[in-house]
């Protein structure tokens, strides 16, 4: 069931009265010895793969009550009202008064409906203008068709079957009444689509109780569907004999759970109105009238002896108030808090989250319902949610008091790095997820097992962070943009240089001893391939004479290097650094000559010299950063900085100091 959302249920909160503090509501009572805890058992979790995993459970807005959460407690032993008052925590049973009539929306602004007379012979009476009577009988069998008639003044009754008026009305202002109670009638209501020039089916019903009255303004005409106390049940009684909310083999408690709550909630709104009617679908309550309780007979009338034996009962809070009794298919094992979801502002305590893990799995819920995985990129994530990217996406887990504000995501959006939060209804109708009950995983390349690059990616003078990892690629544009593609394969150690001269720098990989260079930052395959070096070596690029760009690596404590883009002998060799140092290099300082340098856990030892010697050390990060090293303001110099976990400090001297900035890059 899916409900009228936001403004509904913030009119009901205020006209309740409903405030934050659970103090308001009587506690739930103590479960019997025969049914067990709702929760405590693990749920199995679905998997998917991709960028950004929304790994959820169950299908449906995720409040109250879980339809088969309720039956899992039903098989367990579980009494209907233990039932209740576990999903609307503080409710209570009361037996009170219900409303004389249910009034049902069939058709709103349409201009056509055909009604077919199934087990019996119905009656029109109709009231024109003038208030005159007309009763017109439609015979047993026969389709008859309410129109508006060409001139749009007039409504017509046509026997369908030969084409013939029936009754033709004198003006405006008409009400037309067709009365089937006890017979069963097929109704279908149509709307006018002027795009196709064709009516297209708004409702179709079987029904048998009691009218459907007809009001015409002169345009279209509406359609209520109303169910009235009679000598053969109450109005309340006989449209929840009509609710297709579950299925009929449910365990008797878990049906006489759900008359409960549907039956709270028509009483809610006081059964509708000829002005306000009830929605007969999920955006209300399910009704399919006669088709429910044609089913219901073939199965001894059980779900009509759950609503009977449930006669005139309700949710109330302390104050007598009504509950706000949502209910979903199945939440999966944990309902969802009011304010999570986005519905509501203020704490509503019947409406917070509620572990049914064990109920579910003694359900017969779907397991592709109680456990769902949905994959997408990031970029597509970014797009559905009004971003121009993403950089992190989150949402803590249950119980939690940050999960309340709902889905927090930092991203780019018209040019500004932005953090905001979202409520999980609207991340699962943006994201077409089954419902808000999810976990995110955010399965892109950055992180500790990532190797951070850094280069001038779009030519303006100053480096920029980056990603590397198993073919991977996702790299920063001055904070404001990413570029992500794929080149290499897993293995590969990542490179950076400007190959083509082009001013910009582009990637390459290298991967035991071959050199894949890349022209452009997309996907594709090598703009060159070469040979230098051997398998287990850490490579290293740079302007080793000041002027071409060439290739270099780092093996145990020797640094072997090339002037040039190709294979070849080592035309510079010497002995820097101890083994298992990280080597770095770069242009420390702005001389335009590219030197060398090596990380040992968190110390920085820096040679102006491509040559064996000293260097005066200085600390900068933690033993376990991830060194990278970059032009970060433009100046000339290459200058120090670390990677930890998803975010790049990095800092403009080559001094212990503070990061000048720091750069959270999920890749």
């Amino acid at each position: 069931m899916q409900h009228r959302l936001r403004a509904a249920l913030t009119a009901a909160v205020m006209a309740t009265g409903l405030s934050g503090a659970s103090g308001v509501l009587v506690a739930a009572p103590a479960a019997a010895a025969a049914c067990p805890a709702p929760g405590g058992v693990a749920v199995p979790e679905a998997t998917a793969n991709g960028e950004v995993v929304f790994r959820g459970h169950g299908w449906g807005h995720g409040l109250g009550m879980s339809q088969y959460g309720a039956q899992g407690a039903a098989k367990l032993g579980c009494t209907y009202g233990q039932i209740l008052s576990t999903y609307y925590r503080g409710s209570v049973l009361k037996t009170e008064a219900m409303p004389g009539s249910i009034y049902l929306r069939m058709l709103n602004n349409g201009g056509r409906a055909d009604v077919t007379a199934e087990t019996g012979a119905v009656s029109w009476q109709v009231v024109d203008a003038a208030g005159v009577r007309t009763v017109v009988k439609q015979p047993k069998g026969s389709v008859y068709r309410l129109l508006r008639d060409t001139t749009h003044t007039k409504l017509r009754i046509v026997n369908a079957g030969t084409g013939a008026d029936v009754w033709v009305s004198q003006g405006p202002g008409q009400r037309v009444r067709l009365h089937h109670s006890g017979t069963v009638v097929h109704l279908v209501t149509y709307v006018w689509k002027a795009s196709t020039s064709a009516w297209v089916r708004s409702m179709d019903r079987r029904l048998r109780w009691d009218y459907t009255q007809f009001s015409y303004d002169g345009a279209w005409f509406d359609g209520v569907q109303v169910v009235s106390t009679t000598s053969v049940g109450s109005g309340m009684q006989k449209y929840l004999w009509g609710i297709a909310e579950v299925p009929t083999l449910f365990p008797a408690m878990a049906l006489r759970a759900q008359a409960v709550a549907a039956r709270t909630y028509a009483a809610r709104v006081g059964g509708g109105s000829m002005t306000k009617p009830l929605m007969p679908t999920p955006a209300d309550q399910n009704y399919t009238g006669y088709a429910k309780e044609s089913e219901d007979a073939t199965y001894g009338y059980r779900w009509k002896g759950a609503v009977d034996a449930t006669n005139n009962r309700v949710l109330k809070d302390a104050a007598g108030r009504y509950v706000v009794t949502y209910y979903s298919s199945s939440m999966g094992g944990h309902t969802e808090d009011v304010r999570y979801v986005g519905w509501s502002e203020q704490a509503i305590p019947y409406l917070s989250g509620v572990d049914d893990s064990r109920w579910e799995m003694a359900s017969g819920n779907k397991p592709t319902y109680r456990s769902w995985a949905k994959a997408f990129t990031v970029k597509a994530v970014a797009t559905k949610l009004g971003f121009d990217d993403i950089r992190s996406i989150s949402v803590a887990k249950h119980g939690a008091t940050a999960r309340l504000d709902g889905v927090r995501v930092t991203g780019l959006r018209r040019g500004a790095l932005v953090t905001t939060t979202i409520s999980g209804w609207d991340v699962r109708q943006a994201l077409g997820l089954l419902s808000p009950n999810f976990t995110i995983s955010l399965n892109v390349i950055g992180g500790d097992t990532a190797q951070p690059i850094s280069g001038d990616w779009d030519g303006d003078g100053d480096d920029d962070p980056g990603w590397y990892k198993a073919g991977k690629v996702a790299l920063s544009r001055n904070g404001l943009a990413t570029t992500r593609f794929s080149f290499g394969r897993v293995g590969d150690i990542a490179v950076v240089g400007d190959w083509d001269r082009d001013g910009d720098d582009d990637i390459g990989v290298f991967r035991k001893g071959t050199w894949y260079f890349r022209n452009g930052l997309s996907s594709g395959p090598a703009s060159a391939t070469m040979r230098f070096g051997q398998a287990g070596d850490r490579p290293v690029v740079g302007k080793w004479n000041g002027t071409t760009l060439g290739v270099g690596v780092f093996r145990g404590r020797t640094w072997f290097l090339r002037h040039t883009l190709t294979g070849g002998v080592t035309q510079v060799q010497f002995a820097y650094g101890n083994r298992g140092d990280r080597p770095v290099v770069g242009d420390w300082d702005d001389d335009g000559d590219t030197t060398v340098g090596v990380v040992r856990r968190g110390q920085w030892y820096l040679r102006p010299h491509l040559t064996a010697g000293a260097a005066l050390p200085f600390a900068y990060g933690l033993a376990t950063d991830r060194p990278d090293t970059g032009d970060w303001n433009g100046d000339g110099r290459t200058t120090v900085g670390v990677a930890r976990a998803r975010t790049f400090y990095l800092r403009d001297l080559n001094t212990a100091g503070a990061a000048t900035r720091t750069v959270g890059f999920a890749g």
